[in-house]
């Protein structure tokens, strides 16, 4: 590897990494349950230090709604091209969303819009513990 094509990581800040999740609109979740890990790609929305996403009642992703104490979260990007990209990782717990305020404010708003078919009525919140992440660069 020659000087001109040296990689770099940098750690992001708390900041950093919130409004980096704030240009996607996919992650994954990830928890383990009684039928071991799991790890679903949601449509997700950011509001403060939360994230919430949209599921159906009978889906795995519901069981997050009955609080769930340990629940890892992570978005990312790359770009093959130019060999750069980020991740982002929230730790926290979860819960189901009941205030219909907020319910309305967050279906009114154009996210979280499930890319999946069918009605996703249940909002699940994860309340952020822990938020960290890096960046990779090509030099």
């Amino acid at each position: 590897m020659t000087d001109a094509t040296r990689s770099s990581f940098t750690a992001l800040s708390e900041q950093e990494c919130r409004d980096l999740l704030g240009t996607t609109t996919v992650g994954r979740v990830a928890f383990v349950n009684d039928e071991g890990q799991q790890l679903l790609p949601v449509n997700f929305a950011v509001r403060g230090h939360d994230i919430y996403f949209r599921t159906t009642a009978d889906s795995v992703l519901a069981e997050l709604g009955e609080g769930h104490d340990d629940v890892a979260f992570g978005a990312d990007f790359h770009d093959d091209t130019y060999q750069r990209g980020w991740n982002v990782t929230v730790v926290g717990s979860s819960d189901r969303v009941d205030d219909p305020a907020l319910i309305s404010e967050l279906l009114a708003t154009a996210r979280p819009r499930p890319w999946a078919p069918g009605e996703r009525d249940v909002i699940i919140v994860i309340h952020e513990r822990r938020i960290g992440g890096r960046r990779v660069r090509q030099h």
